[in-house]
């Protein structure tokens, strides 16, 4: 009979697991959130190429009744539109330019309390294929993630958006470090979770 209790009672165990791990994230998340303002500022300011950067804090969103959960935010950091420089005009004079949608670098809890790292990429209107998120990583005890950590993600998923940019689509194909081989192998490579759904609550981007 031990053994059958000692198995039942796993579920206790596992679920004080899942409840420290989102407090850990709820404890957290503050602190990330302040750095990645931070980079985004930092950028605002110095980058080259002005396509701004925002902050965003997302809630967990049940689109059924229409209702969130604060126990659950997540945190995106992502840019701004860019131009493609392509503007088409017709006998009428009527004009029309295609834009490049920003990248999205989102931080996304899970029910289990770990916290996916996710990108999406840039896509545009001028090509018919839509763009998807891109798993980069998991981080099992939210307790863990140093801000350190946070500029490794922040840089690594920006050098990748920027490959998904068609400012940098020729520099990808020059890429000689990534190869095909490997390229294929992370394709295969299975999603292990499915994102719950977030509906932005708060962000750095000023509403006109």
């Amino acid at each position: 009979m031990d053994n059958i209790l000692n198995a039942a009672n796993l579920y206790a165990k596992g679920l004080q697991e899942v409840l420290d791990r989102r407090k850990q994230w709820l404890e957290k998340y503050k602190e990330v959130q302040t750095r990645m303002k931070q980079v985004a500022e930092e950028l605002n300011a110095n980058a080259e190429y002005k396509q701004n950067f925002y902050v965003d804090v997302n809630h967990a969103f049940n689109e059924e009744m229409n209702g969130t959960c604060e126990n659950l935010p997540s945190l995106t950091f992502r840019s701004g539109a860019m131009p493609l420089m392509l503007i088409f005009k017709n006998a009428m004079s009527d004009k029309k330019e295609y834009m490049e949608a920003g990248f999205h670098i989102t931080l996304m809890p899970t029910v289990t309390g770990e916290i996916l790292i996710m990108l999406l990429p840039h896509h545009t209107t001028l090509t018919t294929e839509k763009a998807e998120y891109i798993n980069l990583g998991m981080v099992e005890n939210p307790a863990s993630l140093s801000m350190e950590m946070v500029n490794d993600i922040l840089a690594k998923g920006i050098e990748m958006a920027f490959y998904s940019s068609f400012t940098g689509a020729v520099a990808l194909q020059r890429r000689s470090v990534v190869t095909d081989q490997r390229a294929q192998e992370q394709q295969q490579q299975p999603q292990q979770y499915q994102p719950i759904g977030f509906k932005r609550h708060e962000s750095t981007e000023k509403v006109k």
